[in-house]
Parts: structure tokens; sequence; C-alpha cells
């Protein structure tokens, strides 16, 4: 079995969706059903859930048809099969029908590891369709959600998206329609570049969005500005812990990068986000990298409710942080 891209996988007899996020199982899905009536718009198309799971359903959708048009079928809950379902399955990955698309959808779970395994050892193409959780992998989300509406993003404006929408994919998918939408006049202007102006008046007063703004300036030693910005959020009201949370996770990305042998591919990031990280990266040095870090974790533990005042807690940090990169 090889693993294949959901934005890259190619109609073959048998082919397995595996995981919990139900978004990258249906780009799959809605992907390989598009291939198919590319191919021949007489594609009859069937779904094998609910009241259409009769004994010898399979055989009925796959066999040969009078009139020899081709077939896609899907399987859209697979660890929930009859028992008889899956008998079925068993003997027909032995010898897949020609002229048949079969998608075989599993969204997690022991149930049908059996079938799984035998998919494996038959080779069939396998999408994974695991939750995406790295930074990396959702800007490569984005980014081919662009390139299906055959636009384009900057690279800085992609990482401002998934640093302001990426705690759920769907939401993400969702604001990247939208700024596409929003951001086409006429068709003459879709080879022009989403840019982060673009984003940043999409995404402004979301509190992700700001907290990053914070701590760019903060890593920068921008005390003036990252007080500014910081006292934006709170006046709108935003909560002192997911912004402690979002500086932490930009500035162990610093930190990250500052370490011996990093490189793009260990970090699980873009060449030139390393890039712009390791430039200044170079204005901190591990004994400042430490005194920043304390800072965010004396924030942390104090806006979780050790501390009386959690917005103060914030500010304290911000100042800290820019005098522990002024200090170098």
């Amino acid at each position: 079995m090889s693993d294949v891209e959901w934005h890259s996988v190619a109609l073959a007899p048998i082919v397995l969706i595996h995981g919990t996020e139900t978004l990258i199982a249906d780009r799959a899905v809605q992907r390989l059903r598009g291939l198919a009536r590319e191919a021949d718009p007489t594609v009859e198309v069937h779904d094998l859930s609910g009241d259409a799971l009769g004994p010898g359903a399979l055989t009925q959708v796959t066999s040969p048809s009078l009139f020899g048009e081709p077939r896609f079928v899907v399987v859209p809950e697979l660890q929930a099969a009859p028992d008889a379902l899956v008998v079925e399955l068993l003997d027909y990955v032995k010898t897949p029908e020609q002229d048949v698309t079969l998608v075989l959808v599993h969204r997690g779970g022991n149930r049908g590891k059996k079938l799984l395994d035998t998919l494996k050892k038959a080779g069939v193409p396998r999408v994974d369709a695991s939750p995406v959780k790295r930074a990396g992998d959702k800007q490569t989300f984005v980014a081919a959600e662009f390139a299906r509406a055959q636009r384009r993003i900057q690279p800085e404006a992609l990482v401002a998206l998934v640093d302001a929408f990426g705690t759920d994919l769907a939401e993400l998918a969702a604001i990247s329609h939208q700024l596409i939408e929003d951001t086409t006049a006429d068709p003459g202007e879709q080879a022009i570049q989403v840019t982060l102006a673009e984003v940043h008046a999409l995404t402004a007063g979301r509190v992700e969005s700001t907290a990053f703004a914070v701590a760019d300036a903060a890593i920068a030693g921008r005390e003036q500005e990252a007080l500014q910005l910081l006292q934006q959020a709170q006046l709108a009201g935003a909560d002192p812990v997911p912004i402690v949370a979002a500086i932490a996770s930009k500035m162990r990305s610093l930190a990250k990068v500052s370490a011996p042998g990093a490189s793009a591919r260990t970090l699980g990031m873009p060449d030139w986000m390393l890039r712009n990280l390791s430039r200044e990266a170079r204005n901190w040095n591990d004994r400042s990298l430490a005194r920043a870090l304390e800072a965010i974790a004396r924030a942390d533990h104090e806006v979780k409710g050790a501390g009386r005042d959690p917005r103060w807690s914030v500010q304290r940090m911000v100042m800290g942080i820019c005098r522990a990169r002024r200090a170098g």
C-alpha cells in the first residue's frame, strides 16, 4: 500500500481513504468523483450506505453493466460496514472488476482491521486522512485549496492565514474560499497572488492573528509597538490565555531553529520560514532565549489562575521578551 496526498490521488481500481479528518476524506472523494466524470461523463455513481447496504450490494453495483458504463462506487463508512459487506470486499480485492473505481472510506478505529491489512498487502493506494496538526501541513493544505481555485497566495500571507484560523481545518478551508472569492474581481485576476495585507484585512480582530503580531514585534525588540498591539487586543476583549499560547508558540519556533543541526525537514516547516526565523534568531543567544521563555512560562502560570491580574501578567511578559532580546 502506498500513501498518496488527497489533492494528487488518481483513479485506481480500489482506493482507501483512512483517517478521522472528515474534511480531508471528503476532499479526496470529491477529487476522485470529479476525475471519474472527466474520464467518462456517463459514469454511474453509487453510494453504499444506509438502505443500499443490503446483502449482495457490492456485487450488484460492480457487476458488468449491459451497456458497459464505468462505475464509481463509494463505501463512506467502512468502519461501520456490516459483516456481509466486509466478506464481499475481502473477496472483491482479489479480482477487482474492470471499469470500476471502488473508494473505501475508513474513518478510524480498530473495526475492519483484517480488511485494512488485506488492502495493504494488495498494494491499494491509501490517502492518509489523519488530523492535520503541524503548521507546515496546514500551510500545504491551504496552498492546495488555492491551487484548486487556480489562485496563488504569498508565503507570508499563507502563514498569517494559518496563524489566525489554523485551529480548525474546516474553518481554515472556509476562510480560504472566502478570501479567494473576495479577491477575485474577474477571470483575468486569477493569477494575482493574495497578499499579506488582504489576509490582515480579513483577520482583523482575530485573537490568534493579533497575538502573533504582538509576538513578531516583541521578538524583534519593538517594545512600544508590541505593547500597543497588546492593548488593542485587550480592549477588544481578547482572553489572556490564547494570547500567551500564541506568543509561546512563536517563541518556541524561534528556539527550535536556534538548535544545532535544525533543518526545515526535521522541524516540519517550509524552507523560507526556516530562513526567516533563522535571520531573527541571530539576534538571540541561549541566555536571552532562556530569559524570554521564563517570562512566558511565568505569564502562562499566572493567567491560568496563579496571578491576580492576567492583563498585567501578559504585559509584563511582552516587556520581558523585548528586554531579553535587547540584552542579547
